[in-house]
């Protein structure tokens, strides 16, 4: 009997483990799919600069147009609505990400290079060019049953290129 109970606890283990190791895997896929659409988004919206700002070399962002860029691309990429950033049905979501901090630095607010430090999210740059500074909150999505979802931070520094 106890032979019995052994290898019905070795194949609960077994499915546990698997069932663990799935979800961080899943994790893993999400979290990298995030950074990417995050690099992709800011790499976008760092091209909305005012036209005429560039004929003399000192882009400034256009922040609005910007804004709106980032959170489009951001949503395409990550299966989201863009006007509300909310999970469409069937996305790998079921929280609305947060844009926690967005801060753009262009001729008209900065000289370059220009040290950008923000401890709170852990960037530390020095900036060269027109540079706009995103950090997005995303609540991680759980795969297995007795794994909660839990938030990431992510920040990303992007700069103009002409």
């Amino acid at each position: 009997m106890k032979w019995i109970l052994m290898a019905l606890f070795l194949v609960v283990l077994q499915f546990w483990t698997h069932e663990q190791v799935l979800n961080l895997e899943m994790e893993t896929v999400v979290y990298h799919r995030i950074v990417n659409a995050m690099f992709l988004a800011s790499q976008d919206a760092v091209e909305d600069v005012v036209p005429s700002s560039t004929a003399n070399g000192q882009p400034i962002f256009n922040q609005t147009e910007a804004d709106q860029t980032f959170r489009e691309t951001l949503a395409n990429n990550l299966g989201l609505d863009p006007n509300t950033l909310q999970p469409v049905p069937n996305s790998t979501f079921h929280v609305a990400p947060q844009i926690v901090d967005e801060e753009f630095y262009d001729w008209s607010n900065a000289i370059f290079p220009y040290h950008y430090v923000n401890s709170a999210y852990g960037i530390n740059e020095t900036l060269d060019a027109p540079s706009m500074v995103v950090v997005v909150q995303f609540t991680m999505p759980s795969y297995a049953a007795n794994v909660q979802p839990f938030t990431v931070i992510v920040p990303v520094v992007q700069s103009y290129a002409s």
